[in-house]
């Protein structure tokens, strides 16, 4: 019986420190006994984030700055090599960290002295430096643990298009690589360990693949390779009925489907980058969320047929700071086009539209944003329908930046009667006001905008009402003040 092929992805917090490796040593080790193993790392916690605000300070001219980051870049890695490695090993490490500092350190020379934007091409040749070194030091420790293992540059691997900043794989590159780089290293017995979050594109450079980047790698290299399995290592049990510190009494799901998975992150839930299910779900493997912190809990199986829970709604999350901003057209003027115009250029522009509702009567868009999108958005707006503000065709223009959004998610919630009212049934009981709500075409998830001060309660409320105790039920009908209700039950 051939043994199964296991891809296996470390996040930040599970290589935080010197004991998150060796913890993280110790699965692969475990794992590589029975099964195949292709490791996939990200950055240590916070790396990359302090990447681009070292970037950002030498753009600015600021060289204090950039110089404190900088040193705090070495710092964290050096403590890391020194704390793992023996001192016949520590030379070789503490040199390739110095390596991949000082390709930092050039390139924030060269930016300070030329005070301008830096390019997504060279933006992506930094940004990738954590995984780099986290891969690097994991693949050496290994070694010296006694395990046969080998690091693996991603760009050797993963090969995308060139969309510097947010570059998608081409699969059948991305094959042909594994087939050569990967498939002979665990032919030997040897564990492959990978940097995430990069690759390259057919010129060599390299490029990066946006948020989530890490969880992406793993099911495209999983998908490349014909894993039979892809597990996540996280510092969560798996995924949760809701956020415990919203919901102290919230339970680890043993499944959900890919379709709940994409929902559940779209909506602020800790579970898989949407990116990253697409390729597992096309492959057909399942991905599992585990926690590298207790990797003896199950965790939970992200799969096709998953089954169903004790109730309709799996899980109840939240996007804690959102903004609605409101459009209204004079009510002689069709806004078909005008909206046309808006959802084509934040297409373009790769803006998220949590959800949006729409008023044929008033000729009035409402449109649900993160709230680091809305400043943006408002500047498009101006931007696009310069003419019709100025000519009163389209009315100032009015924005609401206290917004929570609950999204309350489940398949078996299709084709279910009284979910709709059961769900605004316990946000009434609470006395709390729901400013906008839309449910998809899939009847998957439900998703409503409240200020943001109760979504914390909004969110115990409807976990309650389905995933808690039973709570008394009052009748209610749905509220007033709704900008829009699609697909009402």
């Amino acid at each position: 019986m051939s043994r199964r092929l296991i891809v296996m992805k470390f996040g930040g917090t599970s290589v935080g420190n010197a004991a998150r490796f060796r913890q993280c040593a110790n699965i692969i080790s475990k794992a590589a006994r029975h099964d195949r193993v292709v490791v996939v790392v990200s950055a240590v916690a916070g790396v990359t984030d302090l990447i681009f605000k070292t970037i950002d300070a030498a753009r600015r001219g600021d060289p204090e700055t950039t110089h404190m980051h900088m040193e705090k870049f070495a710092s964290v890695h050096r403590e890391l090599v020194t704390s793992l490695f023996s001192a016949e090993q520590r030379t070789d490490a503490h040199d390739y960290v110095t390596k991949v500092l000082t390709q930092l350190q050039s390139a924030c020379h060269a930016l300070s002295a030329l005070r301008s934007d830096i390019s997504a091409q060279t933006a992506d040749s930094l940004a990738a430096l954590g995984e780099r070194i986290s891969a690097w030091v994991l693949a050496r420790y290994l070694q010296q643990s006694g395990s046969k293992a080998e690091f693996v540059a991603a760009e050797s691997v993963i090969h995308t298009d060139s969309n510097f900043g947010n570059a998608s794989p081409e699969m059948g590159a991305t094959r042909r690589n594994c087939a050569q780089v990967l498939l002979p290293i665990l032919e030997q017995d040897a564990v492959p360990v990978v940097a995430g979050y990069s690759g390259a594109n057919a010129q060599g450079k390299t490029t990066t693949l946006g948020r989530g980047g890490s969880d992406y790698s793993a099911t495209i290299i999983g998908a490349a390779t014909r894993a039979d399995e892809v597990w996540i290592w996280t510092d969560v049990d798996g995924v949760l009925t809701a956020d415990p510190r919203i919901c102290p009494d919230a339970v680890t799901l043993p499944e959900i489907s890919f379709d709940e998975a994409i929902e559940l992150a779209y909506y602020g839930a800790k579970v898989i980058h949407p990116k990253a299910a697409y390729p597992a779900a096309e492959a057909g493997f399942p991905v599992w969320i585990k926690n590298s912190f207790r990797p003896e809990v199950t965790g939970t199986k992200i799969t096709h047929a998953a089954k169903p829970a004790n109730s309709p709604v799996k899980s109840v999350t939240s996007v804690k700071e959102a903004a609605l901003i409101t459009l209204v057209t004079r009510r002689d003027v069709h806004p078909v086009d005008l909206w046309g115009r808006l959802f084509l250029r934040l297409g373009q522009e790769q803006i998220e539209v949590l959800f949006a509702t729409q008023s044929s009567p008033e000729h009035a868009l409402g449109l649900v944003l993160r709230k680091e999108d809305a400043e943006r958005v408002l500047k498009l707006i101006d931007t696009i329908f310069r003419i019709e503000l100025a000519q009163g065709v389209l009315r100032p223009v009015a924005m609401n930046h206290e917004i929570a959004v609950v999204a309350v998610l489940g398949e078996s919630m299709k084709g279910t009667c009284g979910i709709l009212g059961r769900v605004f049934s316990a946000v009434a009981r609470r006395e709390i006001s729901v400013i906008a709500v839309a449910q998809g075409a899939s009847e998957l998830s439900i998703c409503f905008a409240v200020a943001a001060s109760s979504g914390a309660e909004v969110v115990r409320a409807v976990h309650q009402e389905f995933c808690g105790q039973p709570a008394v039920k009052v009748p209610v009908s749905l509220p007033a003040n709704l900008s829009a209700a699609t697909g009402a039950q």
